[in-house]
């Protein structure tokens, strides 16, 4: 199929953020009522424009924000803005984002339902001029699977990708588990957490993923995992033991890392998710799902989120076959850096 039209007539200004507003959350609730067509579970409320504007509104909060509006004939056909991502080199987060991009998340952007290929890569030549000369190298963009016109416009760009946020009911499995001890952790178990962490930053770090595990962002990690340790009623990591040994574990939390427009409600956040890596392919992973679905279930939770690395072989067979789908996809360009001095 192809998606492309004619551009002539598509003009890019600098969006206001309070002339367009209005605009941006028109295009962003028709843009959810198409996907929420493709997957029911997505959250009814945003299809109103209203419900929309708050959360458009808090990009206006981000330092060095910087959005464009796409008009065609006069007519209001897509908007887009991209914020800077600035981690301390120290943040628990700076081991998965770069430490220099800037990003579109995906309640940042939208167009007119059949023009995404034109307009995406109009807005987007806008604003990526504007942020590499900042020097902006790494961009992103959060985008949704099933949305097949702006897929082709954003690999057309450069884009890859990088990241996948995918949900599932908290049913039962039946997939084979492992017979193993199930506990849930207290403050008492942080070095155990610690330990488990440290093997998933390792796994990570390993090929084809290529993160960094980046030491001097233990504590930050450390000090995060303290406080979910702190809550257990809001929080739980799961660990399972063989032998005494701790073999895996899932950490559950509040809805983070996602877009509300992502979120239904009643969803719980599996934030990590490990096995080691002498206990793998056995049903340990399985075992330790099923206890964390079970206890989201007794928390009244109906749905469970999470990330993984696209790049991530073992881990993608793993939620994909254990009933997680798909919601976002974490796309990223890098643009060569050369092109600071070259030409000039």
């Amino acid at each position: 199929r192809c998606y492309h039209r004619r551009t002539m007539s598509i003009t890019v200004a600098p969006f206001d953020q309070h002339q367009h507003l209005d605009t941006a959350a028109a295009l962003l609730a028709d843009r959810h009522r198409r996907d929420r067509e493709r997957d029911a579970r997505l959250p009814a409320a945003f299809v109103m424009p209203d419900a929309c504007r708050p959360v458009i509104e808090q990009t206006f909060t981000s330092i060095g924000w910087r959005g464009v509006i796409a008009h065609d004939g006069g007519e209001p056909v897509g908007f887009m803005i991209m914020v800077p991502q600035l981690f301390p080199p120290t943040h628990f987060l700076a081991s998965f984002f770069p430490p220099r991009s800037a990003a579109a998340n995906y309640q940042q952007h939208a167009t007119k339902d059949g023009m995404a290929y034109d307009v995406y890569r109009e807005m987007y030549a806008v604003l990526a001029e504007h942020f590499v000369s900042g020097g902006y190298f790494d961009h992103l963009v959060s985008v949704a699977p099933s949305d097949a016109g702006g897929a082709e416009a954003w690999a057309s760009l450069g884009f890859a990708r990088n990241a996948v946020a995918a949900m599932r009911d908290v049913g039962p499995t039946d997939k084979p588990q492992a017979k193993v001890e199930l506990h849930q952790a207290s403050a008492e178990d942080a070095d155990v957490i610690f330990r488990l962490n440290e093997e998933l930053t390792l796994h990570h770090a390993k090929s084809p993923i290529f993160w960094p595990y980046l030491h001097e962002t233990d504590e930050s990690s450390h000090e995060m995992q303290r406080g979910l340790l702190g809550d257990p009623q809001a929080n739980a990591h799961w660990v399972a033991y063989e032998g005494g040994k701790p073999v895996g574990m899932n950490t559950f939390m509040p809805p983070a890392f996602l877009s509300p427009l992502q979120v239904p409600p009643k969803t719980v956040y599996l934030y990590q998710g490990i096995v080691t890596s002498d206990a793998r392919t056995g049903g340990v992973g399985t075992a330790i799902l099923s206890r964390g679905a079970e206890w989201a279930r007794e928390q009244g939770y109906e749905h469970m989120a999470l990330h993984f690395a696209a790049p991530n072989l073992q881990g993608a067979r793993f939620w994909l076959s254990s009933g997680f789908v798909p919601v976002e996809y974490g796309l990223r360009r890098r643009v060569d850096e050369r092109i600071a001095w070259a030409n000039k």
